[in-house]
């Protein structure tokens, strides 16, 4: 499925045209690191010491990446991510065993690779609910059977609090399935822990160790997509760059496979950590560069390393991942994101206050002192199914949002989440420039009251 069609059919199969596009989930084109990307190939080509530099990376590559730019990458992410809040376990810490970084074409690759070496056809993966609207895809194509983890939403009793537990994994559960109802625990449990797509929600370090925990315990492999770990602001001061105390990120999955070293799980002893991340440059620089690291324990890397068609081609993207290791030990890198951080958070902040001046709409993970990614989930009333809306708001204004039932694999079961997520929207405050941002949260706010209106005299 595109994203980039400017037309739609209707439920009648009449075209209409996307005046306004807050479906599509693509960073804004006049943000793209254009003038980052000439400096690096400007460098690239002075001085023949550059040359011979940059020229070994025409060559292959070693199977989990160049040396030198995993070695780059792991300072820029432990510098980028000091701050965050580990809980109970201090910064210094050692976790007994060491994760390693592997080079990837991006997050969806780093997936179909994880699939390939950790996973066999008819192994279960369960996944959150809602989640990305393509991952369940990367899954099915290898053979895996995606079910839906439990979630609180399920809780008949949690609907009049729809707008705190969307999105959030009910862990007693969880637990109670598989330890006291004997289920059969999944392959692979795959999350986003870090500003979700499409809820926006985080998971709080408490819930973090307590499914790293749960997953260490019973040999699941933990796999979370942050991608939009790095991409956040603190949403209580609306400063992009300036640490909170009161709204400290919660660390990175990796962080929490401390819980293994007192748990053997049901895999050799040698394989220790389950929790594995997959994330990329495609939101803090450019998507189309296609590179991007898995950060997993060790035992993980070496799979990879001796994976077929890795061991063949030598390696991911050698060339991207020089222009890359520049970015980083130059600096660019994190100019560039600091300014990236610092727009994206003041366009969420303007639409989040312009869809605040319509009272029957809910923007959920709002009360979360940090914000990040590309998307803000809106809740609407329990009557309103949002595919019904999408279609009015498309036919008479021009509008494209995503209805909630394109996140939800499971939406033709119905059930208390299901009701939950039907009456939400995604909407992308990344892709248009500001002042068609500003345009088109208006015309959304607009198209959302005509619809009630109509609906109230059906």
């Amino acid at each position: 499925m595109s994203d980039n069609a400017n037309t739609v059919l209707s439920s009648e199969h009449e075209p209409h045209e996307v005046r306004y596009d807050l479906y599509r989930g693509h960073p804004n084109m006049g943000l793209l690191p254009r003038v980052e990307m000439q400096q690096i190939m400007s460098d690239f080509l002075q001085g023949e010491e550059m040359m011979d530099s940059w020229g070994q990376c025409l060559n292959y590559g070693a199977n989990a990446g160049s040396g030198r730019f995993r070695s780059a990458l792991r300072s820029f992410l432990d510098k980028r991510t000091a701050g965050d809040d580990r809980g109970e376990l201090p910064p210094s810490t050692p976790f007994g065993f060491e994760n390693e970084l592997f080079v990837t074409g991006g997050v969806s690759h780093g997936l179909e690779l994880l699939c390939g070496v950790l996973t066999q056809p008819g192994d279960e993966v369960w996944v959150e609910r809602p989640t990305y609207f393509l991952a369940p895809g990367i899954f099915k194509s290898n053979g895996l059977v995606v079910k839906s983890l439990p979630m609180m939403s399920d809780r008949s009793d949690r609907k009049e609090k729809r707008g705190g537990c969307i999105g959030q994994i009910d862990m007693e559960r969880l637990t109670c399935m598989v330890e006291e109802e004997g289920m059969r625990p999944p392959k692979m449990i795959y999350i986003i822990p870090s500003y979700h797509n499409p809820t926006g929600r985080s998971m709080s370090v408490e819930e973090r160790r307590t499914l790293a925990t749960f997953a260490s315990k019973h040999g699941v492999y933990l796999v979370a997509d942050e991608v939009y770990h790095l991409l956040d602001w603190d949403q209580s001061s609306g400063d992009a760059n300036t640490p909170s105390c009161t709204g400290k990120r919660p660390a990175g999955i990796v962080h929490f496979n401390d819980v293994s070293r007192n748990d053997s799980g049901c895999r050799d002893n040698e394989e220790v950590g389950c929790c594995i991340s997959v994330s990329s440059f495609t939101k803090i620089w450019a998507p189309g560069i296609r590179l991007g690291w898995i950060d997993a324990p060790s035992f993980v890397v070496r799979k990879l390393e001796n994976y077929g068609y890795i061991d063949s081609q030598g390696g991911v993207a050698p060339l991207m991942g020089r222009m890359m290791t520049h970015a980083i030990e130059s600096g660019l890198l994190d100019r560039y994101l600091d300014k990236l951080k610092a727009e994206y958070a003041e366009r969420h902040g303007l639409m989040c206050k312009m869809l605040e001046e319509e009272p029957r709409l809910t923007i959920l993970a709002q009360d979360s002192p940090r914000a990040g990614g590309y998307f803000i989930w809106v809740a609407f009333p329990l009557e309103v199914n949002s595919a019904d809306f999408l279609a009015y708001s498309l036919e008479h204004h021009g509008v494209k949002f995503m209805a909630g039932t394109r996140c939800d694999p499971f939406a033709t079961d119905k059930g208390a989440s299901g009701m939950a997520i039907q009456s939400c929207a995604r909407l992308c405050f990344a892709d248009l420039d500001r002042s068609e941002l500003i345009t088109a949260a208006s015309t959304f706010i607009e198209a959302f009251r005509s619809f009630m209106t109509s609906i109230e005299y059906e």
